[in-house]
């Protein structure tokens, strides 16, 4: 029963943003929620997920994609894309190789309500939020999130996405995402952004004889690079 009803509070919350965007395409994990609770949320907790995690991520991020998108994407094979890349196996697989990191983020009562995805190489290739949870900062957590990943684990020096549709750069755009020219012809913006530090992941700790080292005119080096990249397009 609470399945049920969790079911039809989203699918009702999708219907209604669909409803009261009609002239426009909705791409609900970046489109404004239609709620009446406050933004941002204190007890919000940005996780890395595990492989025993992967199909509740992969449900959710399905479901979205059901109910409030698939149905305004006119090109089959971006449909097709989407299927084939989110699947169990395959997000285990990627998972597995140390190819994709899936990070998911949780309400005050620990509910898995959005997820996003990273290839090694930076890109970006999920990003996911229910819409009852949207305009609660769960998108841009979980972006900014990623791009402290990237510099801090990866190494990497910047962050792209394939914004798609093209009018979901503007949200991009509002966390940091600079546009990059595209050809007419393809179906998304191609965007970066800056990797930046993060107090979150624990620093190196220098060894005494280090210190000592560089008190005796010694210099030490560190350089931390990093890229990362929003949704693919396959």
């Amino acid at each position: 029963l609470h399945g049920s009803l969790q079911k039809a509070k989203f699918h009702n919350s999708c219907m209604q943003i669909l409803r009261r965007t009609k002239k426009a395409p909705v791409m609900v994990l970046l489109k404004k929620a239609e709620s009446n609770m406050e933004e941002g949320n204190s007890k919000m907790e940005i996780k890395i997920l595990q492989t025993e995690e992967v199909p509740k991520a992969v449900q959710l991020a399905r479901g979205v994609f059901e109910y409030c998108l698939r149905n305004t994407i006119n090109e089959a094979q971006l449909i097709e894309s989407f299927y084939t890349y989110v699947r169990e196996e395959n997000i285990r697989q990627l998972m597995e190789t140390q190819k994709l990191t899936i990070w998911a983020a949780y309400d005050e009562q620990n509910n898995m309500v959005a997820v996003s995805g990273m290839q090694s190489e930076g890109h970006i290739t999920l990003l996911y939020v229910m819409p009852y949870y949207q305009r609660r900062g769960y998108g841009k957590k979980l972006l900014l999130t990623m791009r402290e990943y990237a510099r801090e684990k990866l190494e990497l020096a910047q962050v792209t996405v394939n914004a798609m549709p093209a009018w979901t750069a503007s949200y991009f755009a509002k966390n940091k995402f600079k546009a990059v020219q595209n050809p007419q012809s393809v179906p998304y913006v191609f965007m970066h952004a800056k990797t930046v530090e993060s107090t979150d992941y624990p620093k190196k700790e220098i060894p005494t004889a280090a210190i000592l080292a560089t008190s005796l005119g010694g210099l030490a080096i560190c350089t931390a690079i990093a890229i990362a990249f929003i949704m693919q397009l396959l």
